[in-house]
């Protein structure tokens, strides 16, 4: 029997790279079948779904030597939609997949309404693609491959760019979709609360590009547990569990777990942030795109030393913010002082010796050739001695694993190490504020929480850190405040406690918060009901 997808013995290594990505896998992946792939940053696993979709060697120059098993008719879906956007509005974009099919025109509208409705994009046809949520792109995305009626949907971290309700809708619709049309799917995740529950199967890789783990999902949860957490691959944070079963039953071991967790939180004192030493404070700030107002009336007080996250949904001017404060973005109105003076009174020089700043996109900060340059960059420009330079350096790359790779091109690295080495660059320095653009980005548990502990002490040295995030367990857990946009407004700014307790907060924003809040407002309302 002929094998529908798959590689015998595949072994994949990049031209400019001396060591192989990929070493000797042999999978076989059935006709409906559900997969995901797991893994630590850099272990291969985009490699792989780009080579099982036949992107590499065709359009990805490698040396591959194997056997791949492709299928004729595949669709990718990427970290990022607008990358794979190539006209203005959504119906132009879904046609342009039913011409590669030949559709006659007169048949489109109808073609386009029904993907439309498949992928619940309840929106106007002739909608310019650039005012989408990122959860709606990636609706879009999804539609467009469906019109090529692909027999594989590989999915390279689809979530990763979404709020947490975006993810959650945008599993739900996978899911869905998989339940009615039995499609093949290939999956790369991060995230997997909301995915892994519905898989056929995991094939987990380990950071030499190897399979070391291939089986159900309950199955490798319970044996390769301490090979995903030296891994450093995400735990779920529900399954195999049942969300009933751990309401319903105070002595459901998880149940024990978030109730001593809830304990820990409901212990700390709120406080007023920010009112001493403030390193920022704001005057009826209001900030946007040009002339299209986004958030108005910021009135911002921070402290010294403080940790502050602000959070909200996709479209809400979160980095639009952060990038203000640092005089990235212009500001329509109001006033921003920094250490007390006016950010319009800062050199740009006299700025960035005290505050740094870490893309979304970590590729937009890199300048140098090799990932050693991208580090030293600063401290060159500085006039430090070579031998400070050389130093501090190397001590970077090794705290953030990216000595192997200190000679290769910022560009090559896979995301997780490009992440990596952005806040490397920043924490060359010693400047009293930090301001980072979800910093835990694509990263596996392992780095990220070694991201986290290094910023962690830079705080406790007096550094200010201001992060965008969507990751709440990272807001609950280092916080001192949150900042919550919605509809314009900054609606909230306290403690992660006050917030996450506020349950008609957390509706009306989107807001999903900790599991433990979780539960505690699903045991309230058992009580009321």
């Amino acid at each position: 029997m002929d094998m529908f997808l798959g590689c015998k013995d595949l072994s994949v290594r990049f031209y400019n790279r001396s060591e192989k990505i990929l070493n000797n896998i042999t999978l076989s992946i059935h006709k409906g079948e559900k997969v995901l792939i797991l893994g630590p940053s850099g272990s291969g696993k985009s490699t792989l779904i780009s080579t099982l979709a036949g992107i590499i060697p065709e359009y990805m120059e490698a040396e591959v030597t194997g056997q791949v098993f492709l299928r004729e008719n595949v669709g990718v879906m990427f970290q990022d939609p607008d990358s794979q956007f190539c006209m203005l509005h959504v119906d132009e974009e879904i046609a342009f997949s039913l011409e590669n099919r030949s559709i006659p025109r007169s048949e489109m509208d109808e073609i386009i309404s029904y993907l439309m409705n498949q992928v619940g994009l309840k929106i106007d046809k002739k909608t310019s693609i650039e005012t989408l949520s990122g959860g709606m792109k990636q609706r879009l995305a999804l539609a467009c491959l469906l019109a090529l009626e692909p027999e594989v949907l590989f999915f390279d971290e689809p979530t990763a760019q979404l709020d947490p309700a975006g993810r959650k809708e945008i599993f739900e619709l996978l899911h869905n979709l998989s339940q009615k049309t039995n499609q093949t799917m290939v999956f790369v995740e991060h995230v997997l609360d909301g995915c892994i529950e519905w898989m056929d199967r995991v094939i987990m890789i380990n950071e030499g590009g190897r399979v070391i783990g291939d089986g159900k999902p309950v199955d490798i949860l319970r044996h390769f547990n301490n090979e995903m957490k030296k891994a450093g691959i995400w735990r779920p944070k529900l399954f195999p569990y049942k969300w009933s079963e751990v309401i319903e039953n105070p002595s459901h071991p998880l149940s024990i777990k978030l109730s001593k967790e809830l304990e820990t939180k409901c212990q700390v004192k709120t406080r007023e942030y920010g009112n001493e030493n403030p390193i920022i404070y704001t005057e009826d700030l209001e900030i946007g795109y040009g002339k299209k107002s986004i958030v108005k009336d910021i009135n911002l007080v921070i402290g010294k030393g403080e940790w502050i996250s602000i959070v909200g949904e996709n479209g809400s001017g979160k980095s639009t913010l952060l990038k203000s404060l640092i005089g990235l973005e212009p500001i329509n109105k109001g006033k921003i002082y920094i250490q007390g003076k006016d950010l319009k009174k800062w050199s740009d020089r006299e700025l960035f010796e005290r505050a740094g700043f870490v893309f979304q996109n970590p590729e937009l900060q890199f300048l140098a050739d090799t990932v050693f340059e991208e580090i030293a960059f600063g401290g060159r420009q500085r006039n430090w001695p070579k031998e400070s330079i050389h130093a501090k350096t190397k001590k970077l790359l090794q705290e953030f694993g990216l000595e192997a790779y200190q000679n290769e091109h910022p560009l090559t690295l896979s995301l997780g190490q490009k992440r990596r080495l952005s806040v490397a660059t920043m924490l060359l320095f010693d400047q009293v504020l930090l301001l980072l653009d979800e910093p835990t980005f694509g990263q596996d548990e392992k780095t990220a929480s070694e991201l986290i502990k290094k910023l962690k002490e830079r705080q406790e040295q007096g550094t200010t850190i201001i992060m965008v995030t969507h990751d709440m367990d990272l807001v609950d857990h280092y916080s001192d405040q949150v900042l919550l946009l919605n509809k314009g407004k900054v609606v909230y700014q306290g403690t992660p406690y006050g917030l996450f307790s506020d349950e008609a907060l957390l509706w009306e924003t989107k807001i999903i918060p900790p599991l433990h809040y979780q539960l505690m407002h699903a045991r309230r309302e058992r009580v009321l009901v």
